[in-house]
């Protein structure tokens, strides 16, 4: 294992039957949870650009970027080999899955990895466990909020709190360091 692969994905849809990956990133981290590149890019879906009131993303915003097939093969390289790591990993898993089923690739194992949204309800106060609060909570800036970089960036280092968490929950929790956030060398396209 090479590490960690803490992705998000923002979506057309709440199902994988009735929408696609508009926007996807990957951020590796290593077993301590250092962040140790980035990857993210607007995905052109095949269907009607939806969602827009919660992602922010147009359809004009997409209308030059890849298809979920030019990015699959690039994308499945990120996974492999890491233990996949989302805020409600079972929804991003759904959509990871379907799709590069879709395209043909055999998905690696996304559903086994780790989900900070069920860690975050044993270890953290709450009352609510969505990403923002959990971030607020915590002290983790979170700006563009519901953008994947963004929010996989915040998930991070929310994963790394957790990895690094000190006995009981909540109150031993202690702020993420500043890591650097070098590029992995791929394609990022603008949100302009």
């Amino acid at each position: 294992m090479r590490g960690y692969a803490v992705v998000d994905v923002e979506t057309t849809g709440f199902t994988p039957a009735r929408g696609e990956i508009a926007e996807v990133a990957v951020v590796h981290v290593d077993e301590k949870g250092g962040v140790t590149g980035t990857w993210d890019t607007l995905v052109r879906p095949h269907g009607p650009m939806a969602g827009t009131n919660v992602h922010r993303i147009t359809a004009a915003m997409v209308r030059s970027a890849p298809t979920f097939d030019e990015i699959a093969h690039e994308l499945r390289d990120h996974l492999s080999d890491r233990v996949v790591v989302a805020h409600n990993l079972p929804f991003d898993a759904r959509f990871l899955t379907a799709q590069l089923d879709r395209a043909g690739l055999p998905a690696p194992q996304i559903s086994a990895g780790v989900c900070t949204l069920r860690l975050a309800r044993r270890a953290l106060r709450g009352p609510s466990f969505k990403l923002p609060d959990c971030c607020e909570e915590l002290g983790i800036p979170l700006s563009g909020a519901h953008a994947a970089l963004a929010d996989t960036l915040a998930t991070a280092a929310l994963f790394q709190h957790l990895l690094t968490a000190d006995g009981p929950p909540a109150g031993r929790l202690v702020p993420a360091l500043p890591v650097p956030r070098p590029r992995l060398p791929v394609r990022r396209l603008s949100r302009a």
